[in-house]
C-alpha cells in the first residue's frame, strides 16, 4: 500500500525538464502570442537572462525591425509572464 503512494508521488519527477528548456518553451510561447508569429521550439534560445532569436523563416527583416522598435514593451510583457525570472535583453 505504501509503495503505491510513493510510486504515484515519484511519477511527477519522470517528466522534469531542465530549467533552461522550460524557460525556452515559455519564452517561445510568449513571443508567439505577442508577435503573432510561429516560432518553432528551437527558434529562440535563452542564456543568462538574454533571449537569442535564431534565423528563422518566420522572422523576416520587417519583423526584426518591429521587434527592435518595441523591444522594451516585449521584454516587459515576457517578464510579466515569467514572474520569477528577469529577461534582460532580446538579440538576434
Amino acid at each position: 500500500m505504501a509503495w503505491n503512494n510513493i510510486a504515484k508521488y515519484l511519477e511527477k519527477f519522470f517528466v522534469i525538464s531542465p530549467p533552461g528548456k522550460f524557460y525556452q518553451k515559455e519564452i517561445i510561447k510568449a513571443l508567439n502570442e505577442i508577435l503573432n508569429i510561429n516560432l518553432s521550439e528551437d527558434g529562440a534560445e535563452y542564456r543568462f537572462g538574454i533571449i537569442y532569436i535564431k534565423n528563422n523563416p518566420a522572422v523576416s527583416g520587417a519583423l526584426k525591425n518591429e521587434i527592435f522598435l518595441n523591444k522594451e514593451k516585449i521584454l516587459n510583457q515576457i517578464n510579466q509572464k515569467l514572474k520569477n525570472h528577469k529577461i534582460k535583453d532580446l538579440r538576434f
